[in-house]
């Protein structure tokens, strides 16, 4: 029975076992976020069982899912548990993420295209900043809500200012170029200072890559926004003075053919745009845009010269893009499709597993409960078997003592316990029955006796207590007439035979042979006498009964 405990207990906690622990994964996660996005990401993606954490431990997963996509400029569009997580650490006041929480907000509220909360937060987050004196984030924030009147609202004005309050907070070379960039969209005169100044104040920094991002983006709006086409040539002579990247002098050089075409300069426009040509080449990467820029350029400068031109090159190429797109998006359907149907495998392997798991536990289970049913059995057959043992031990040592000798006179009381013993005895007809018959049967005898209550017979009803309670008055100074007169119908007949069977200092087993009545059934009526006589638990019956 132990072994079977033990093998259940061993597979349910195989069952229950998880390799991983999501909650100390998540912690490891919630202690790197600050310092190592990378790490936290791996760590998060190592969580088999988010929906299994507790609340606030579910929100924070939410809440860093959140974080390392918006760190990796990831679709932040199902990161749902961003509006909780939210409520949840501004309510609890976690300066930690208090104001990244803002932002995450607005970040996922513009993935879902539900702008004017996007702006609420925004507003609300750069006043929380604030109010925290953290005029740094306060202006970050105050410039994602120029970037959503700039891409989402195409309201430049508004745009505007809001760049205007986050360089007031703090001048960044990024505000700067945002900035400059509004307001070249809405022709103003300032924005050519403002996208100077970031890039001053990006080369100030040594970051060569972001001046050249800036002087790049300027100079094409000045190309195809707010037309200056001199001051577009002089932007891209100065980009191409900083770097020898192929990727970005190939554009270059296309973006002046283009200026240089629209000036009437064809020699130069033809210069730059094998230029540009030769370094698209040589970094041996396709683009689709710079394919169509130097297809259309070329064609725009042949027909200047010639008055005719072909595009049959171009036309063909973007069919080759067309169908290598059509080919992608079917490999992707395809592997899609596959996708679907190795999940919908392995899904019926799960429920396969699962079902097997349950029927494994339903047999562990009816083995538990067999193995039980048949210890619980064998236990009460024993204790049984152990019973009819006492039992017929009690019954042979009640037979040796009623059959030592005739019963003396009344007179002599150390006799008199015998002489009830062999009364009542003969009562019960068992010296009668064990007189003539051998010593084996006579066992069998006893050991069926002390098997009582038989079906349809009552141990108690083979006593004649009418002719036994003469016999313990006599005995025992009218115990029995006493008794009645003292108490009278206080106590059952069955509660006056135990208080006599007592008197005659019958045992406890003693009485349940000759009663037919289990141990603990005599333990219980002694109790119910006591109750009803007002004795202790403990009290002596016949001492109580019988007066000093």
């Amino acid at each position: 029975m132990r072994l079977l405990l033990l093998i259940a207990c061993c597979l349910l906690m195989a069952a229950c076992h998880r390799p991983t622990d999501d909650l100390t994964l998540l912690r490891h996660a919630d202690a790197l976020w600050q310092t190592d996005a990378d790490s936290t990401a791996a760590l998060l993606a190592q969580v088999e069982r988010p929906e299994l954490l507790p609340r606030e431990e579910l929100l924070r997963y939410g809440w860093l899912r959140a974080y390392v996509h918006q760190e990796d400029n990831a679709s932040m569009s199902e990161d749902s548990l961003v509006l909780p997580a939210f409520d949840y650490f501004t309510a609890q006041g976690d300066t930690a993420r208090l104001l990244t929480s803002y932002l995450l907000k607005a970040a996922y509220l513009h993935a879902r295209n539900r702008h004017a909360g996007e702006l609420a937060v925004l507003d609300s987050g750069s006043v929380q900043a604030l109010a925290l004196g953290d005029t740094a984030f306060a202006g970050d924030l105050l410039a994602e809500k120029g970037e959503c009147y700039v891409y989402t609202y195409k309201d430049y004005p508004r745009a505007a200012a809001a760049y205007r309050a986050a360089l007031a907070l703090r001048e960044s070379a990024d505000n700067h170029f945002s900035l400059g960039i509004t307001l070249g969209l809405m022709k103003a005169d300032s924005a050519t200072w403002h996208t100077d100044r970031s890039v001053q104040m990006a080369m100030q920094r040594g970051d060569t890559a972001r001046a050249i991002h800036y002087l790049r983006n300027h100079a094409q709006m000045m190309v195809y926004v707010a037309p200056d086409y001199p001051a577009a040539i002089r932007l891209f002579h100065r980009l191409m003075a900083l770097t020898d990247r192929a990727d970005v002098l190939d554009i270059s050089c296309f973006t002046l053919c283009d200026c240089f075409l629209k000036l009437g300069f064809l020699d130069s426009a033809q210069y730059y745009l094998d230029k540009g040509q030769a370094y698209y080449h040589g970094r041996h990467r396709k683009s689709v845009t710079a394919e169509n820029m130097m297809g259309y350029l070329q064609g725009l400068i042949d027909y200047t010269r010639t008055g005719t031109f072909d595009y049959l090159d171009l036309m063909r190429y973007n069919d080759s893009v067309n169908n290598a797109l059509y080919a992608l998006h079917s490999t992707i359907r395809q592997k899609d499709h596959t996708r679907d149907d190795l999940s919908a495998a392995n899904l019926r392997l799960l429920v396969d597993r699962q079902r097997m798991q349950l029927w494994l536990l339903g047999a562990l289970l009816l083995l538990l409960l067999t193995g039980g049913a048949a210890f619980y059995y064998l236990r009460r057959r024993r204790a049984r078997l152990i019973e009819a043992e006492e039992r017929i031990e009690t019954l042979d040592h009640l037979l040796a003592e009623a059959s030592v000798a005739a019963p003396v006179p009344a007179s002599a009381p150390a006799d008199d316990d015998h002489l009830l013993r062999r009364t009542l005895l003969q009562q019960l007809g068992l010296i009668r029955l064990v007189a003539g018959q051998p010593t084996a049967q006579n066992q069998d005898l006893l050991r069926r006796f002390s098997t009582l209550p038989h079906p349809g017979v009552d141990g108690e009803g083979l006593l004649v207590w009418d002719d036994l309670y003469p016999l313990i008055d006599r005995l025992y100074d009218g115990f029995h007439a006493r008794l009645v007169a003292r108490f009278g119908t206080l106590l059952t007949d069955k509660e006056q035979q135990l208080c006599c069977l007592l008197r005659a200092d019958f045992t406890t087993k003693e009485i349940s042979v000759l009663t037919a009545q289990s141990v603990p059934t005599i333990y219980q009526r002694k109790t119910t006498i006591r109750k009803k006589l007002g004795m202790d638990e403990k009290g002596d019956i016949v001492a109580f009964v019988t007066p000093a």
